[in-house]
């Protein structure tokens, strides 16, 4: 296609161009704003040192190797469907075990002794209760069942400000775009099945044969003697 096309039909449908991208973007903001629920997340971050009730004992390399395994042993207890209950319970929250634990991310801070707890929830005040409750109640298992006080809280969940989605700017921003290249894909796979001869240029291209002549165009006016106005 060549540029002078191009610039043609982009001419007769720049209308079409600019409105389905802003129809678009003005659907995404009311879908994010209004329609999709906001997801909060907060973090607590513990670390496994010494333990508590022994507070004579030294820190040494055989400690930490045992902390960083322990470590492991307790991201998975976090997780658990007994932790998960126990928070339920403590803070009456209305969910079940299962919709709990999805909402529950445990994860090692690489091969140090720091286990970093999230919760997810459409309010940062429960999501911040979510984390601490996890923390607290596995700290209280772990000494029930190890009969050990080695797990300190570093940061407590807070409340966060803003959700981490949906991002609203983010997803007009892309509704747009969006928008933009399918109307422009629709619009030149239009032009490409219209087989349409609009002038002799478009002969010689398609049919690869010489213009030899044009009929004008005959244009009678209606007053007077009715003449033809040959254009």
């Amino acid at each position: 296609m060549r540029l002078k096309e191009f610039g043609r039909i982009l001419g007769e449908l720049k209308l079409v161009l600019v409105l389905i991208p802003v129809i678009a973007m003005f659907t995404s903001a009311i879908v994010n704003l209004f329609v999709l629920m906001p997801v909060y997340k907060s973090t607590t971050n513990l670390i496994v040192l010494r333990d508590e009730m022994n507070p004579a004992s030294e820190i040494n390399i055989n400690t930490l190797s045992l902390n960083q395994r322990l470590v492991k042993t307790y991201s998975e207890l976090a997780k658990s469907r007994t932790v998960a209950e126990e928070v339920i319970k403590n803070n009456n929250l209305d969910i079940t075990p299962e919709e709990f634990s999805k909402r529950i991310q445990v994860e090692l801070a690489g091969d140090t002794e720091v286990l970093k707890i999230t919760a997810s929830d459409s309010s940062p005040t429960v999501a911040a209760l979510m984390a601490n409750g996890v923390a607290q109640t596995l700290t209280s298992k772990v000494y029930k069942v190890l009969n050990v006080k080695n797990i300190q809280v570093l940061d407590p969940a807070l409340p966060p400000v803003s959700p981490v989605s949906p991002n609203v700017i983010l997803n007009i921003i892309l509704a747009g775009i969006f928008g933009l290249v399918l109307t422009v894909a629709i619009v030149f796979a239009r032009e490409y099945l219209d087989d349409t001869i609009r002038d002799a240029d478009e002969i010689e291209n398609n049919i690869k044969l010489p213009v030899i002549g044009l009929i004008p165009v005959a244009v009678y006016e209606t007053g007077g003697e009715g003449r033809a106005k040959i254009e």
